[in-house]
């Protein structure tokens, strides 16, 4: 997740010219997957802030107020941008996998994501993939810690004999601390076990 923060710190803000040049102009454009962030910007006489999807300003020199913001139109973004967002990776996929309760068994209704999975991990030519295991909250916090990686090396050793080498998968493990569904304890939640697969 690390990965994603950083781009959706970045990969909103491009420069035309830049902020001594005469009409420097600056888009916040959203990342590959979608989200939009926020940016300041800054000169000698002005600032002003950018929050939208695909919003510019203009700046006349260093030492002069920025123009009005305006939205910029898809045509204009790919214009002045199509070749380097052409270039930018395809955005992570994500999968969820479930597995019966109390246990590291993948439940029937998910056999068919582990294929899913191996489909876009080989489009991608993916050297990056990772499993996050998690747990509902029926037995102890100790327990359902240990389960979650149980869980993660379940998918691990799958995704291995299909061909998947072993340094590009990274495993976290969180136990009952990080559920899709909030529950009070000892409340048996299937969509709260499960191993997030992330695909880069």
């Amino acid at each position: 997740m690390k990965y994603l923060f950083i781009l959706a710190a970045v990969a909103g803000l491009f420069l035309v010219g830049c902020a001594t040049t005469p009409q420097a102009r600056i888009y916040l454009v959203p990342d590959p997957e979608g989200n939009v962030g926020e940016v300041e910007v800054t000169n000698e006489a002005d600032s002003i802030v950018l929050k939208k999807a695909n919003e510019t300003v203009d700046a006349p020199n260093a030492s002069e107020s920025f123009s009005p913001v305006r939205q910029a139109t898809e045509i204009e973004i790919q214009e002045k941008f199509g070749d380097a967002l052409g270039a930018m990776p395809p955005a992570p996929r994500g999968f969820n996998i479930y597995f019966d309760s109390g246990s590291a068994r993948i439940n029937a209704d998910s056999q068919g994501v582990v294929s899913e999975i191996m489909a876009e991990v080989k489009a991608r030519d993916s050297h990056d993939i990772s499993l996050n295991g998690h747990t509902d909250r029926v037995g102890d916090s100790k327990s359902n810690m240990a389960l979650s990686l149980k869980r993660s090396d379940t998918v691990k050793e799958l995704l291995l004999t299909a061909g998947v080498v072993p340094e590009y998968i990274q495993i976290e493990y969180y136990g009952e601390s990080k559920p899709v569904v909030p529950t009070e304890d000892n409340v048996d939640e299937p969509l709260n076990r499960r191993v997030e697969v992330v695909v880069r």
